[in-house]
């Protein structure tokens, strides 16, 4: 795993996952990076198949999901217990919005109120294809992009705050 800090004007730092093995390593590192900057909703962009949910079931692991951490795809935001911030139970939101067609769609799904726990009662929330959601997402938030080195295979991950 490597990790270099970009001098562009939103300040975002890069990892490389070269392989599976040090995914637990990167996604610590995440955390311990968004709990610096206080952001509990995280953006993740990235090509289908690049990894968005592989990197969520491991960040779920981190912060002590027991259960199946799985795609949203089709129930498009999915629930998991956790246990961080020294709390035995804390919930995890889970959203996917690859089907999202219209991005009012997820009003209806009550997306406004996911943002307001997350922020107020300190709970994660994880957002894959959040592009097709833009008008509701919260103005602050840490964006992750993860794109996949063709020559390597390895991960890059690009975090940013905004």
């Amino acid at each position: 795993m490597t990790s270099s800090l970009s001098n562009s004007s939103s300040h975002s730092i890069q990892f490389e996952c070269k392989s599976i093995a040090e995914l637990p390593q990167v996604t610590q590192k995440v955390i311990d990076l968004a709990n610096k900057l206080n952001k509990r909703i995280w953006i993740l962009e990235g090509d289908l198949g690049a990894g968005k949910t592989t990197f969520t079931k491991a960040v779920c692991k981190e912060l002590g999901v027991k259960e199946t951490v799985s795609s949203p795809t089709f129930a498009l935001i999915n629930e998991y217990e956790g246990n961080y911030d020294n709390q035995e139970s804390k919930i995890i939101y889970h959203c996917d919005f690859y089907r999202i067609n219209n991005p009012n769609e997820v009003l209806e799904l009550g997306i406004e109120e996911y943002f307001e726990k997350a922020e107020e009662n300190g709970n994660y929330c994880f957002i894959e294809w959040a592009s097709k959601i833009e008008p509701f997402l919260p103005e602050h938030y840490l964006q992750i992009d993860i794109e996949v080195n063709q020559t390597t295979n390895s991960r890059i991950l690009t975090v940013r705050s905004l």
